[in-house]
C-alpha cells in the first residue's frame, strides 16, 4: 500500500560553517581533517580512518583498554533537531578501530545535567523513548541501503536496517526492526553521563568483497539523541532539511584493509515431540495416541561477502513474537499482518517495492516443508530468489479432493539495479503453483532522485491466473508517486491503478478493480523554534472503479502544533463518501489526538475519532455513528520499571431517530461495543 507520510527536513547553515563543524582526530598520534574527494554525492562530506588493532578490547562498558587511546576520535558533532547545523549542545566521543573480524566503536557520552540522562533496561529494540547512540553503516556505499546499530546507557541493543526507497521522507528514518544482527555492545553510567563500547562483526554484514591490500570505503553515520533537550539530535555528518535522502548525506568510513574472509554459518536444529490422548465418544476410557514428533533445521551461509544463502527444512515457528492484536469488527478488508519468521526476515527490504499493492508477503507461504533463499548484491545488482514448498495448501476436509495432502510450490525472484544515489530501476516475477493452478506475476519498477527535494517512483506489473476449476483471469497493476519535502513546504501526489483481474497468491492485496488518485500538502511555520511549530495540511483523494463509478473519495483538513518539541496535538476534519452495496454514505468525521513525553518518568496521549461510519452488513448496510478511542501511559518509576497501560474502544450505533443520514432513519441502538484494555 501506498505510505503518504510526509516528512520534514532539517535545513543546514552554510557549507562553509558546517565542514568547520566536524572534527575528526586520533589519540595520541595526530589525525588531519578528511572531506571526500572521489565518491560522487558524498565528495566533500566529512571522512573517517579508523585504526587497525591487534588486540581487541574487552566489550565492557569501561573504555580503559590501551585500544581506546590510539583509536580514530570523532569530537565534533551538530544538531539535525531542533536547529540543523548549529552545534551540539552536549558533547560526545566517538573513537573508531577495527581488525580482521569486527569494527569496534567506543562512546563517551556527557550530560551538563546527568539528571536529564534517559535510559532503561528494556527488550532489545524496545528503546524508543532512551536516550541512544546509534551507528548506521551503508557498507555498499551506493545510498540505497544501511545497517544500523544503536545502544543505549544500559547496553540495551537496537539494530535494523533502513532502505532507500523507505528513507527518502526527510529526519533520521525509522528503520526495518525485523532484522536482527549479532554483534556486542556494553555501557555503563558514570558521573556526567555514559560510556558504551560495540563489536560489529564483519561476516555478519553485507559489504563488496576486496582483495587483501584493496581498501574498504563504507558510508557511516552516527546519531546522538537527547530526549529532555527538545528531542536533540546531534549528527556528526550533517544534514540539511532541504535535502531529502538520509543516505546521501552520510559521511565516510574510509581506509579498511585486510577484512576476513571467513563466512558466517549458522545451523539452528529443531526437534519437537507431542503425546496427548483423547476420549473417544464410544468408550469411557482414556486412549492413548502414538507420541507425533519432528525434526527440522534451519541453515545460514556467508557464501561471499556479498551473497547470503539460507536453507529451512521442516521449520518450527513456535517461538517467535506474536502477532500486534488488531480489531477485525465491521471489517470491509482483510488485516494485514507482518512477518515476524526469522527464516524470512534475511534480506527482507530487498522484496520491498513502493507499490498501490504489496506484491511479497512471504505469511502466504504458510507452513514451509522446505525453503530456499540466495539474497545479495553483485556490482549494482541486488538480487532476491525464494522458492519453497508449502504443505498448507493441501490441508482438505475431504480426503477424496484431488488436492488433499498436495503441496504448493513458490517461486520469487527480484533483481534491482542501482542508477545513482537513491535511484534504481528493477525488476520482480512470482510464481505459485498447485495441482493445475497458477498464478504468475511480472512486472518493472524504478525509483527516480529528481533532485534535493524530490523523488518519483513508478511500478507496473501483469498477473496471470488460473485457478483450479480452469478459470483464467489477467490484469495489470501500476502507480505512480511523486514526493516533495523540503524545509516549509511538503506535497506529494499519487495514482494506483488496479485491474478487476489482477490476482497475487504470494502478496497481499486489499482490493481490485479501483483507480485511485490522491494529492497530500502540508506547511510548517517556525520548523525550527523550540516554544511552538505549527502548520495546515490537507489531504485529497478519490477511488473509481474501471466502469468510472466513484466509490470512495474523502478530503481532509487538519493542523499539527508542536510545542516545547515534546509536546504535540493535531487536529483533523474528514468529508467523504463511501459506496457499501450500491448505496452512496456521506460521512463527516473528526478526531484529534495528543502526546507528551516532556518527562524522562511518565509519558502519555490520547486519541478521540468520531463520525458517521457505515455498518457494513450486505443484506441491511446503513450510517451509524462511529467512535474510536483510546488512551496510553506509561511509567518509567526507575531504570528496571516501566509500566504501560493502554484502553481503546470503538462502539458503533445506529443514528437516533430524526438524525439518520443516507439509507434511512433507525432507532438508536448499539451496533458493537469493542473495549480493549
Amino acid at each position: 500500500m501506498w505510505s503518504l507520510t510526509v516528512g520534514m527536513r532539517l535545513a543546514c547553515l552554510v557549507a562553509g560553517c558546517l565542514l568547520g563543524t566536524v572534527g575528526v582526530s586520533a589519540q595520541p598520534g595526530p589525525r588531519v581533517q578528511e572531506t571526500a574527494s572521489d565518491l560522487g554525492i558524498l565528495a566533500g562530506r566529512p571522512t573517517i580512518r579508523p585504526t587497525r588493532i591487534d588486540v581487541r578490547p574487552d566489550i565492557d562498558g569501561r573504555l580503559d583498554d590501551a585500544v581506546w587511546r590510539d583509536a580514530a576520535t570523532i569530537t565534533r558533532f551538530v544538531q539535525q533537531q531542533p536547529l540543523d547545523g548549529a552545534p551540539a549542545t552536549e558533547q560526545t566521543e566517538v573513537y573508531l578501530a577495527y581488525d580482521s573480524q569486527r569494527l569496534y566503536l567506543g562512546f563517551r557520552v556527557h550530560y551538563t545535567d546527568p539528571t536529564i540522562l534517559r535510559a532503561n533496561r528494556a527488550d532489545r529494540d524496545q528503546v524508543f523513548f532512551d536516550d541512544l547512540v546509534t551507528v548506521y553503516l551503508d557498507t555498499f556505499l551506493d545510498q540505497q541501503r544501511a545497517y544500523v546499530f544503536g545502544v543505549n546507557a544500559y547496553g540495551v541493543q537496537d539494530d535494523g536496517i533502513v532502505n532507500a526507497a523507505f528513507a527518502s521522507q526527510g529526519g533520521i528514518p525509522f528503520p526495518d526492526r525485523s532484522w536482527d544482527a549479532l554483534f556486542d555492545t556494553s555501557a555503563r553510567i558514570v558521573d556526567d553521563g555514559y560510556t558504551a563500547e560495540m563489536a560489529i562483526p564483519f561476516k555478519g554484514l553485507r559489504y563488496p568483497q576486496r582483495d587483501g591490500d584493496e581498501v574498504h570505503r563504507w558510508g557511516l553515520q552516527i546519531v546522538r539523541e537527547i530526549q529532555g533537550k527538545d528531542r536533540e539530535n546531534d549528527v556528526w555528518a550533517p544534514m540539511s532539511r532541504d535535502e531529502q535522502s538520509f543516505l546521501a548525506q552520510m559521511g565516510v568510513l574510509d581506509g579498511m584493509t585486510g577484512l576476513s574472509t571467513s563466512r558466517n554459518l549458522e545451523i539452528l536444529p529443531t526437534f519437537t515431540a507431542i503425546k496427548f490422548g483423547s476420549l473417544p465418544e464410544d468408550s469411557a476410557a482414556f486412549v492413548d495416541q502414538a507420541t507425533d514428533a519432528a525434526a527440522g533445521v534451519n541453515l545460514k551461509y556467508g557464501i561471499t561477502s556479498n551473497l547470503t544463502a539460507d536453507f529451512t527444512y521442516n521449520p518450527d515457528f513456535s517461538q517467535i513474537e506474536s502477532n500486534r492484536p488488531q480489531i477485525d469488527v465491521n471489517q470491509r478488508f482483510p488485516l494485514f499482518f507482518s512477518e515476524l519468521r526469522p527464516f524470512f526476515l534475511e534480506g527482507q527490504e530487498i522484496f520491498n517495492l513502493v507499490s498501490p499493492v504489496n506484491l511479497v508477503h512471504t505469511r502466504t507461504i504458510v507452513d514451509p516443508r522446505y525453503g530456499g533463499k540466495l539474497t545479495g548484491k553483485v556490482g549494482n545488482t541486488t538480487l532476491g530468489l525464494i522458492v519453497a514448498e508449502d504443505e498448507a495448501a493441501g490441508r482438505r476436509v475431504d480426503s477424496s479432493d484431488p488436492g488433499f495432502g498436495r503441496s504448493a510450490q513458490f517461486l520469487i525472484a527480484r533483481a534491482r539495479y542501482d542508477l545513482y544515489t537513491g535511484s534504481h530501476i528493477g525488476a520482480i516475477v512470482t510464481d505459485r503453483q498447485f495441482l493445475g493452478s497458477y498464478n504468475r506475476v511480472a512486472g518493472l519498477d524504478g525509483q527516480f532522485r529528481l533532485s534535493r527535494s524530490d523523488t518519483l517512483n513508478i511500478t507496473a506489473v501483469q498477473s496471470d491466473t488460473r485457478q483450479e476449476d480452469g478459470e483464467r483471469r489477467s490484469g495489470p497493476m501500476w502507480g505512480a508517486l511523486y514526493n516533495h519535502n523540503a524545509r516549509h513546504f511538503n506535497t506529494s501526489g499519487f495514482i494506483g491503478v488496479t485491474d478487476p483481474g489482477f490476482r497475487t497468491d504470494t502478496g497481499f492485496v486489499q482490493r481490485v478493480d479501483t483507480k485511485l488518485v490522491g494529492a497530500t500538502a502540508s506547511y510548517i511555520w517556525w520548523p525550527e523554534h523550540w516554544v511552538i511549530n505549527w502548520g495546515p495540511r490537507i489531504n485529497v483523494s478519490r477511488n473509481y472503479t474501471f466502469d468510472d463509478v466513484l466509490e470512495d473519495e474523502s478530503v481532509t483538513g487538519g493542523l499539527r502544533v508542536g510545542f516545547a518539541r515534546n509536546i504535540s496535538v493535531t487536529a483533523n476534519v474528514t468529508r467523504a463518501l463511501e459506496r457499501f452495496g450500491g448505496i452512496d454514505f456521506r460521512k463527516w468525521n473528526q478526531g484529534t489526538s495528543l502526546t507528551v513525553n516532556t518527562s524522562r518518568r511518565v509519558a502519555f496521549g490520547g486519541r478521540l475519532f468520531g463520525g458517521d461510519q457505515v455498518f457494513f452488513d450486505v443484506d441491511n448496510p446503513f450510517l451509524g455513528r462511529g467512535m474510536s478511542g483510546g488512551l496510553n501511559v506509561t511509567l518509567r518509576p526507575g531504570a528496571r520499571v516501566a509500566v504501560g497501560a493502554e484502553l481503546r474502544h470503538q462502539p458503533v450505533r445506529r443514528h437516533t431517530a430524526g438524525r439518520s443520514r443516507g439509507l434511512r432513519r433507525q432507532d438508536r441502538a448499539r451496533v458493537h461495543d469493542l473495549p480493549v484494555h
